[in-house]
């Protein structure tokens, strides 16, 4: 499936006619699942990443980290079954991209280079995706594993403007921006602007504004919090076109990784 011939135009219509309904916009969950398919890469040994549609299988698709994204994989298989020239890492991948753009975010660029790994012996271990539960020595840990330095974690945590938690998938309930459908640097400017203090509650750890409407876990917090951190943060609330270009980048490099 290597170098093939895809209009991405085309493509990215039905991709929209996939993730919209009339019951839900599904492009939060569609950059989870791009973000989640790619972000198993491991720099040092070149294994895992986008290259293989390896969630396919267990025990990749039942990491804890993975819960729920089985309701897009399963609305996004009529374009792979439309298409079964284009590999699944490359529609997941460019669903994801294209996703980011439906919502008012910046143009991704992508590349259909992949090709789909044929059983599970090709799935990365569980365990290397991020927990929210945790600070940031961790976010440093898988970044880093990653080959992504302290700007990109903080840039690539912007992608927390869209969506929501669900506690039947993470336990973590609550959006983090007003308009989880909106691509834009907002879930920056609330962890600078707003008062965060821990939500009580019978679920795990997490943060709650003062209207109580809004939340940030452990790992969002943490970007305010590290003094390395704190820079970039307020450096994306503060430009909005800043955070696009960045994002724009990291997203694309992220989404390539384990690729050629």
């Amino acid at each position: 499936m290597t170098n093939t011939v895809v209009d991405p135009e085309a493509l990215k219509a039905e991709i929209r006619a996939a993730v919209f309904n009339d019951k839900a916009n599904a492009c939060p969950i569609t950059v989870r699942l791009a973000w989640h398919s790619s972000g198993t890469f491991d720099k040092a040994s070149g294994k895992g990443g986008s290259k293989g549609g390896s969630m396919r299988f267990e025990p990749e698709s039942s990491d804890g980290a993975n819960a729920g994204l089985n309701i897009v994989r399963d609305m996004l298989q009529p374009v792979k079954d439309n298409h079964p020239e284009i590999s699944t890492g490359d529609i997941w991948t460019y669903a994801g991209a294209c996703a980011v753009e439906f919502c008012g975010g910046p143009k991704i660029k992508h590349v259909f280079c992949r090709e789909d790994c044929a059983d599970e012996s090709f799935c990365p271990k569980n365990g290397l995706l991020p927990d929210a539960s945790k600070g940031a020595d961790h976010l440093r840990e898988v970044f880093g594993r990653m080959g992504f330095d302290d700007r990109a974690i903080v840039c690539l945590s912007g992608a927390h403007t869209l969506g929501r938690c669900h506690t039947d998938r993470s336990g973590f309930e609550g959006p983090w921006t007003e308009d989880p459908l909106k691509f834009d640097n907002e879930y920056f400017k609330n962890l600078i602007e707003l008062k965060w203090t821990p939500r009580k509650w019978d679920g795990p750890l997490q943060y709650e504004d003062p209207s109580g409407k809004l939340m940030m876990l452990p790992t969002d917090l943490a970007l305010v919090e590290d003094e390395k951190f704190r820079p970039y943060v307020e450096m994306y609330a503060k430009d909005q076109d800043l955070f696009f270009k960045d994002f724009a980048e990291d997203f694309a490099l992220l989404l390539s990784l384990g690729t050629n």
